[in-house]
């Protein structure tokens, strides 16, 4: 078709008003929008995919051709709301905690919606807790975890452990994708399925999610065996022999019976009768010719000629048993080497024998419907209960977290007085090194501990990292010398508190501490258009290439002297990403023996603003 054919090429090639323009002719031409996602959307993303698989295109092609799939998509949003597309699964997608990178994410919630998915998409630095709720509340086939900091496989981890906690775990998949993974990792954290990119994701899933359709098509039918007790299914097989002098048996899926056998294996004895047999009138001989009268059961001939009954039983997912009934001979049929005990029946009785199987066969699916329904909304509600068991614990650590904070905070406070104490002793007694180094001290340990939170001019970081580098020449006496350059207009911005101080820390500890000779430190701020660019460098033993390596990869250990080596410069571009997001960057530069320069880049706001 024309338009289907022209969809796919506008989507191939990017051209997001094009795709909206084909969508629309389509849709007014009277195309299903079933066929527009199918033959369309699929097949594109299908082209693309194996174009990306084959290095032809790149990741940028990637995001351009997702953005114009997404903007056909939005032109069929009210036909999937209406019902006019059923979905053929739903999933919850969201890039975990500590993580806000979203394009991959992006893509795969664009290319699972052209594949027919509803998608609930979270966003960014999710929690465990958020996607738990999601579980709960959306009940999806698939939950995608995704991520770009190897820092956050944690934060993965952590999300299918309270899934699990949460009693959930068995009831939705789980894939994970990201730069920081690979299937064995995936599968050590418990995750289902890796994805590495967005175009894998979608077959994966479609896997996994078919497959556990299978499987619970399969296991539907021991649900029988509670939607009927022994007692009262014996009675039923009772009845229905008084009334109409056959047998009937309920079988499941795989044939297994769920009610006692009764007469109905009796035909085995006329089976094994040598030469007994039925012989059926030539009209008769294809019941299977009149399945339409006998509404919906198949009616055939046992090897003795015996005619038996199958009524299946299915719901939604597929058959889940049958109900057997037999045995009976047909008017006309000429008996051979039978005892007469066999009921023989009428078209007409057969017909009504089938309308009462369909009646009970009815009652029967509705009602294992009904226990299943109950069974999955107790599990459900199980399930929530526990989570909000598991939160109500959180909040009372929350709390116990915080009493002890505002216990701690009594040693401080003293220590606060004692060493102003000490700074006003020593300003009597004439020690005025002393005294501005101690005084330094307290300031130091006051804005650590009262300014942790929330943001603080660079007049105010400044000031503090004065302060550590008194306290530091003092110590180092001439091997430490700082010099400071920052535009007046740049002390006004805001950054969050604390990204100066550990900085300098690790240029002190790590880049001029251990040179006899000492070194300097350079301090420089300036406003480049709408941007704060601040350079720490220093003039020390430089940073080794493994180490910057595990800088930039997120992956540091202790080294066992002062602070974590180079965690300060990964702490300093969270709580950057944290408050700015994307616009902001941090760039190591350094030779071994020629020093480092550490250079941030962020928005000059002059004003406090929340984080939300």
């Amino acid at each position: 078709m024309p338009f289907l054919e022209e969809i796919v090429e506008a989507v191939i090639s990017g051209n997001a008003y094009k795709v909206k323009e084909e969508v629309q002719r389509a849709l007014k031409a009277g195309v299903e929008p079933v066929r527009i996602i199918t033959e369309g959307f699929v097949r594109a993303m299908d082209i693309v995919s194996e174009k990306f698989e084959h290095n032809e295109i790149y990741v940028t092609d990637l995001i351009i051709t997702a953005r114009a799939l997404h903007t056909g998509m939005k032109e069929l949003k009210p036909y999937m709301v209406t019902g006019q597309v059923q979905p053929v699964g739903r999933a919850v997608i969201g890039t975990v905690q500590g993580d806000i990178h979203d394009i991959g994410k992006n893509l795969v919630g664009i290319m699972l919606e052209a594949s027919g998915f509803e998608v609930i998409d979270l966003g960014v630095n999710v929690a465990p807790s958020a996607f738990v709720e999601a579980v709960i509340k959306h009940r999806p086939q698939v939950l995608c975890l995704s991520a770009l900091l190897s820092s956050t496989r944690s934060a993965m981890a952590e999300t299918i452990r309270a899934l699990e906690e949460a009693g959930l775990r068995h009831k939705v998949k789980v894939v994970v994708g990201g730069t920081p993974l690979n299937a064995t990792l995936a599968a050590r954290m418990g995750a289902d399925g890796y994805a590495p990119d967005a175009t894998s994701a979608v077959p994966l899933i479609k896997g996994l999610i078919g497959a556990d359709r299978q499987r619970r098509v399969n296991l539907e039918p021991t649900t029988l065996i509670k939607a009927l007790e022994r007692d009262s299914l014996e009675e039923l097989q009772r009845s229905f022999r008084h009334l109409i002098g056959l047998e009937i048996v309920i079988v499941d899926a795989r044939g297994n019976p769920l009610s006692p056998l009764g007469g109905f294996l009796e035909c085995s004895h006329y089976c094994q009768l040598g030469g007994a047999s039925v012989k059926p009138s030539s009209s008769r001989e294809e019941l299977t010719t009149y399945v339409g009268s006998y509404r919906g059961a198949f009616v055939y001939r046992c090897p003795a000629g015996l005619v038996e009954i199958s009524y299946p039983l299915a719901n939604e997912d597929g058959p889940i048993g049958a109900i057997l009934c037999g045995h009976c001979l047909l008017v006309g049929d000429e008996l051979e080497k039978l005892d007469g005990k066999i009921p023989v029946l009428s078209l007409t009785d057969l017909e009504a024998v089938c309308g009462l199987l369909s009646f009970m066969a009815g009652q029967i699916i509705q009602l294992n419907s009904a226990l299943v329904s109950c069974k999955e909304l107790e599990e459900e509600r199980n399930s929530f209960i526990h989570f909000l068991k598991k939160q109500h614990q959180l909040e009372q650590a929350l709390k116990d977290a915080e009493f002890k904070a505002l216990q701690s905070q009594v040693n401080p406070h003293f220590l606060f007085n004692t060493l102003n104490a000490i700074s006003r002793l020593a300003l009597l007694e004439g020690a005025h090194t002393t005294e501005k180094m101690v005084g330094a001290l307290a300031r130091l340990m006051r804005y650590t501990l009262y300014r942790l939170k929330g943001l603080v001019t660079l007049r105010e970081e400044l000031g503090v990292v004065q302060d550590y580098l008194f306290i530091q020449q003092t110590r180092f006496s001439d091997r430490l010398i700082s010099e400071i350059e920052i535009e007046p207009q740049v002390l006004e911005a805001r950054l969050p508190c604390m990204v100066l101080q550990p900085l300098v820390e690790n240029a002190v500890i790590h880049g001029l501490e251990p040179l006899k000779e000492g070194g300097i430190i350079y301090i420089k701020g300036r406003l480049v258009g709408s941007q704060v660019h601040l350079e720490i460098r220093d003039t020390g033993v430089g940073i080794p290439d493994e180490k910057q390596k595990e800088i930039f990869d997120l992956e540091i250990s202790r080294s066992g002297k002062g602070q974590l080596t180079g965690l300060g410069i990964v702490n300093v571009y969270r709580r950057l990403q944290h408050y700015f997001g994307a616009e902001c960057a941090l760039n190591v530069h350094s030779q071994p023996g020629a020093g480092t320069s550490i250079q941030l880049t962020f928005p000059f706001i002059k004003e406090e603003f929340s984080k939300g």
